[in-house]
């Protein structure tokens, strides 16, 4: 396999001939339309002639765990087959003799599939599993609980919070939207204070961003890379809960920072202080609430991208 240390890559594609043992996490509870991507995946995988082998999902934590106790010699590739819930789930086990996991994206946003190049196309989705070009990527980490592009607290931990997963899988992205006008009726938009670096800072709302993307495919950070070992701080300014949702609406035109209607900076270290109790939401679950710390990982976790990454 090709491997870069954070960096860009340095050798070509696995030879034809060799075939794979690929073992698939696969989380089942999506839609028809998914569905059929998974099987799609699974039989261009399989008419290349690597092999299968599918571990389904029940509960929370069973991603984790089949990750934890998949070594090498087991797979050669281990794919997580889900939505951004699932792999924040699945790299929670991954450890040093962890495959290199690779994605076949099944859920709402894909917001790391898109950020990678993958896309959600089966056939893109297939040859980076096969092609196997891997990069070292160091997660970050709330309070120990690792994850792959953004943590946030604020307006998208309050909708997040609340989010059913019934209202998720019925609506799509559309429950998201649902959500905040629910949150907007009751979520006073306290502000938070946190640290950065040591400094100290006031937000309506903080997303701390390890890749470019928010919410799918819309650009957030821009001068965030995976490869390197640090985060993007977005600080919404102190306000009111309709000037907060206000500037999220920008996000998808980017004109948030054009406009400058938020500030940026980097930071190797967030500190959240309060308010005490709230939820903080990382790639898109909640996972501790504030006081909390946000760390880059020192172990990093190898994943499998596109041979036309760059």
């Amino acid at each position: 396999m090709p491997e870069d240390d954070q960096g860009p890559a340095t050798g070509g594609s696995r030879p034809q001939e060799h075939t794979l043992k690929i073992r698939v996490v696969y989380n089942p509870r999506t839609g028809r339309k998914r569905e059929k991507r998974f099987k799609a995946v699974l039989a261009l995988l399989e008419a290349r002639g690597h092999t299968c082998e599918i571990l389904i999902t029940t509960k929370a934590g069973d991603a984790a765990g089949f990750v934890r106790e998949t070594t090498s010699d087991d797979a050669d590739i281990l794919a997580i087959a889900g939505g951004d819930g699932t792999i924040n789930d699945a790299i929670q086990g991954a450890g040093p003799q962890t495959p290199p996991l690779g994605l076949i994206p099944l859920g709402t946003a894909n917001v790391l599939a898109h950020e990678l190049g993958i896309g959600t196309d089966p056939h893109r989705v297939a040859n980076c599993l096969m092609e196997a070009r891997i990069l070292k990527i160091r997660p970050g980490q709330v309070n120990g609980h690792r994850f792959m592009m953004m943590a946030g607290i604020g307006l998208d931990a309050q909708v997040v919070s609340d989010l059913s997963r019934a209202t998720k899988t019925r609506f799509g992205k559309a429950a998201y939207l649902i959500e905040v006008f629910r949150t907007l009726r009751r979520w006073s938009c306290p502000p938070v204070d946190v640290q950065l670096d040591g400094e100290p800072e006031k937000a309506a709302t903080l997303i701390v961003s390890r890749g470019k993307r928010y919410g799918g495919t819309f650009v957030l950070a821009p001068n965030c890379d995976l490869a390197n070992p640090s985060f993007c701080a977005t600080i919404f300014p102190p306000g009111s809960a309709l000037s907060v949702f206000g500037r999220f609406l920008l996000i998808p035109a980017g004109l948030l920072l054009r406009h400058g209607l938020v500030a940026q900076q980097p930071a190797r270290t967030v500190e959240i202080l309060g308010p005490l109790g709230d939820p903080i939401q990382a790639d898109g679950d909640i996972v501790a609430h504030a006081p909390a710390q946000i760390s880059v990982c020192e172990q990093p976790i190898r994943l499998c991208v596109p041979m036309s990454r760059r």
